[in-house]
């Protein structure tokens, strides 16, 4: 996800890639083409699987909700179009990013198909900032029909594509409301079936991008009690934020000109061919019934938490700040062990006390924390602020930390690998996904991929067959486990942004089965063949403390860090060594230091900007 801190440096940021930089053609290669289609909104019946959700509703009549993982990009976009089509009254979504790909596309054309078959009632709203931002297409959906409404949440300057201008002068007049952000996801079916976890709408979070996907997480909840959420939507729906699309200036410019698309038919809608068997998959009940329904684990409470649409960002961090002190809770009532995954590690003040105070008073407490590698992260600025404060995470707090690696070995088991491999591009893709993004790690073994005669074959070539460059995954999962009793699927991140600034919503399951299959699977994204582990340099002692000496110094400095030696690295695991622990006196034996950026090259645009950003950078931190 790209966060608002983006905004505030964007320029500076673009100018320091700049110098690294050429101009980059696009290059001349087939791609997927337009498919027409004169099916209209009504023309096909949009078939769901209604009956398959009554059903497991049924079992819900007890009061309990049954939950289940959705871990795969292409399984989540399948079971939302299915709700969709499934849909009998009335859908509301809520997202902080609503990108206009194939995707976004997709999922408008079934909302609307929706609409204008059953009557359905559509409510979106949607976070400003980093939504795709076409006026057009805004236009056209404010009149396609009076059942579906959508909203902006805090848009700058009253307009849903401002300049870069007016964007800045709206940060510099009001720079709290400017940073405060919806990153909330809900989506939520005829009051009893909502899906909510860490997934926008865009290719990238469904497994359809040829360049970086997202391996992300959310949970499919069916219960005869959703009124703490669906009264949650409505208080942001309700807010003065919220903004019928309608009402921004540049897009009632097009209504009133009539300058504006009619899109009348799914051709019009450009898929691109990408949906196929999904799209099969969407309306087979057998299908549906196997893949999500009898995969809902019936659990022994659930709640929901969220944050406050009143909440005003870092001066007063408590106010509407609820799932920040929700979850605070929730870490310190743990005994035994601690297992966080999220994106961005970032620890706030106000998180560094808490883990500082839990290592004091409970030092057989363990804790574990799944992240990015910077060869794997959408953020740079963020991973820096990461980078700059490890010996604070292995040393003060005791983190067990590991980094997902970009092309984990078990990848293929955690996307649509093979498709993606193979797969013409589409035109944007021809056009943006030019340049390798890190090296290819050449220890990786063959993995097993399906040929088109239903064989399979193992396969050594990581990059597309056509554009030559290699679909990888960047962690996007926001999970927390406790004590394998208490789990936590959601929108929130461990960073101050989430703390302070980000609206952030989720789901509390007190469940044991439920987290122990959570656990194991963040324990799979953990493994030494799918992450790193992050430790203490071995070295020569005389150099070591000389280097830990300026380090300490440097690190102590109110907002510069120069000091370019760290005291931590990555380490990976050695072919049949034993995955002993960093206390181990084996562990440099078995484990192997691959450095602090492994896969970047020297001058690689990510490394320098995260080394230059570490050292000059983080008055930053609390916007990341």
């Amino acid at each position: 996800m790209k966060f608002l801190i983006r905004v505030h440096f964007q320029m500076w940021g673009l100018a320091f890639v700049g110098l690294f930089s050429g101009c980059v053609s696009m290059p001349n290669v087939q791609t997927l083409e337009f498919q027409d289609s004169n099916e209209t909104y009504t023309s096909e019946r949009q078939v769901g699987t209604p009956e398959v959700w009554d059903q497991v509703e049924r079992l819900c009549a007890d009061g309990k909700s049954r939950v289940g993982l959705l871990e795969h990009g292409d399984d989540a976009l399948v079971a939302r179009v299915n709700l969709i089509r499934s849909a009998r009254k009335h859908i509301r979504i809520q997202t902080f990013i609503w990108s206009h790909d194939e995707s976004g596309r997709w999922l408008m054309w079934e909302l609307i198909r929706a609409v204008k078959q059953r009557g359905v009632t559509v409510e979106i709203l949607i976070d400003q900032m980093f939504s795709g931002q076409n006026p057009a297409f805004a236009a056209f959906l404010s009149q396609v029909d009076p059942k579906l409404t959508v909203k902006v949440y805090n848009p700058n300057v009253n307009r849903l594509q401002p300049s870069t201008f007016d964007t800045l002068v709206d940060l510099a007049s009001d720079f709290r409301r400017v940073n405060v952000r919806m990153h909330n996801k809900v989506m939520i079916i005829d009051d009893h079936l909502v899906i909510t976890g860490g997934r926008n709408v865009s290719n990238k979070y469904f497994d359809r991008s040829i360049g970086m996907n997202y391996k992300d997480r959310d949970v499919l909840v069916v219960s005869s009690d959703c009124e703490s959420i669906k009264a949650s939507f409505q208080e942001y729906w309700k807010s003065d934020w919220a903004i019928p699309v309608e009402q921004l200036l540049d897009v009632k410019e097009l209504i009133d000109s009539g300058d504006y698309s009619k899109l009348s038919n799914k051709g019009h809608f450009d898929f691109r061919g990408l949906f196929t068997q999904a799209d099969q998959h969407a309306s087979d009940a057998a299908y549906v019934q196997r893949t999500f329904a009898d995969k809902l684990r019936t659990v022994r409470e659930t709640t929901w938490i969220f944050d406050d649409p009143k909440k005003k960002g870092a001066s007063d961090p408590a106010k509407g700040a609820d799932i920040a002190l929700e979850l605070a809770n929730l870490v310190n009532s743990a005994q035994k062990s601690i297992i966080v995954q999220s994106p961005y590690v970032v620890i706030s003040g106000r998180a560094r006390e808490l883990f500082s105070k839990l290592k004091k008073e409970r030092p057989d407490l363990t804790v574990s924390v799944s992240t990015n590698s910077l060869a794997a992260t959408d953020s740079w600025f963020t991973y820096a602020a990461n980078y700059k404060e490890k010996r604070v995470y292995l040393e003060e707090l005791g983190f067990d930390l590991r980094e997902f690696k970009p092309i984990p070995t078990d990848i293929h088991e955690m996307m649509a690998y093979d498709t993606l491999l193979t797969r013409l591009p589409t035109p944007k893709e021809a056009q943006n996904e030019t340049e390798p993004q890190f090296r290819i790690d050449k220890d990786l073994p063959p993995f097993p991929m399906k040929e088109n005669n239903g064989s399979t074959s193992l396969r050594m070539n990581r990059r597309n067959d056509v554009l030559g460059v290699s679909p990888y995954l960047c962690l996007h999962g926001k999970s927390l486990v406790i004590d394998d009793e208490l789990s936590y699927v959601g929108s929130y991140n461990l960073d101050p942004r989430s703390g302070s600034y980000n609206t952030e919503v989720g789901l509390v399951i007190k469940d044991a089965a439920f987290a122990r299959e959570l656990r194991q699977l963040i324990e799979k994204d953990m493994a030494p063949r799918n992450s790193y582990l992050i430790s203490i340099k071995k070295g020569w002692p005389v150099l070591r403390t000389v280097n830990f000496f300026f380090y300490r110094i440097s690190e102590d400095l109110p907002l510069l860090d120069p000091w370019p030696f760290r005291f931590a690295s990555s380490f990976e695991l050695r072919k049949g060594k034993e995955p002993v622990e960093r206390s181990h006196p084996d562990f440099h034996q078995n484990w192997r230091d691959v450095g602090s950026f492994p896969l970047m090259s020297f001058f690689a645009r990510k490394k320098m900007a995260s080394r230059l950003f570490k050292a000059t950078g983080m008055f930053f931190k609390p916007l990341l």
